[in-house]
């Protein structure tokens, strides 16, 4: 695409590639991907696929523990998205926040944020997004100290999980247990 001269091509594809990297455990890697197709896709006007570089990038930096970066570019996609009136974008990005406030100890923040898109979430058919839209709920539940909560969402994820053949990552499944472990503790000492 570089020899091509296709901007938007290779902002696309670098957007690709640092996905890629993301799940091969390369952050460093990653975000230089990320970043050069921000770059590329803030020359082009009008841009839609800016938000959605934005977002993987909001989701890096989240995974890293960058919450502060994490939070402001995951606003700037939740801006150009609702510009565009991109509900799909929409919804990725306000999942992504509140995860970024959950994991910075903002759990209030983190179920505000997710009320807001429960609806679309469960009126698209995307069973991946549900699961993991009930496991973040799990979590917010668990640090609001609401175990009981946290465990009936916690099990309505794994069900769609088991039914649909959806296995949980190594990573995702660390941090649902993370979040989940006060909460199966105080249940078991009721």
């Amino acid at each position: 695409w570089r020899d091509l001269g296709d901007r938007e091509q290779q902002a696309r594809q670098l957007n690709s590639l640092g996905i890629v990297h993301r799940h091969l455990g390369e952050p460093d890697t990653a975000r230089a991907l990320l970043e050069d197709a921000i770059a590329i896709n803030r020359e082009i006007p009008g841009s839609p696929r800016l938000a959605a570089s934005l977002a993987n990038l909001g989701q890096l930096e989240s995974a890293a523990g960058r919450f502060d970066r994490a939070s402001e570019v995951l606003q700037e996609a939740l801006v150009l998205d609702t510009e565009h009136g991109d509900l799909w974008g929409m919804t990725v990005d306000r999942h992504s926040l509140a995860l970024v406030s959950l994991r910075a100890g903002r759990a209030a923040e983190a179920r505000g944020l997710l009320c807001g898109i429960f609806d679309h979430v469960a009126s698209s058919g995307n069973t991946a997004l549900l699961a993991n839209t009930l496991e973040l709920a799990a979590g917010i539940a668990a640090h609001l100290n609401d175990p009981r909560r946290a465990a009936r969402l916690a099990g309505a994820a794994d069900a769609i999980r088991q039914e649909s053949g959806m296995l949980l990552t190594e990573p995702e499944a660390a941090m649902l247990e993370e979040y989940l472990a006060p909460a199966r503790a105080a249940v078991t000492s009721e």
